[in-house]
């Protein structure tokens, strides 16, 4: 399970406001789980994106990674 966490391909920075206790929280998940704030919040949008698809345009298809 360790490493459903681990990220793969390329890389991009982006930029999200988030509440603060969400901060904190992620920051305590880190210092726990010794998984960065990337890591975490990669998989968890990963599984946002997976069961949200109606936030989605009908027939969208992620570019496949290289």
């Amino acid at each position: 399970m360790r490493n459903d966490y681990k990220m793969q391909g390329k890389l991009v920075k982006i930029s999200v406001e988030v509440e603060e206790q969400v901060a904190e929280t992620l920051l305590e998940m880190e210092k726990f789980s010794k998984h960065t704030q990337s890591e975490l919040s990669n998989t968890a949008l990963k599984r946002f994106i997976t069961h949200h698809k109606d936030f989605l345009p009908q027939g969208y298809k992620p570019k496949a990674q290289k």
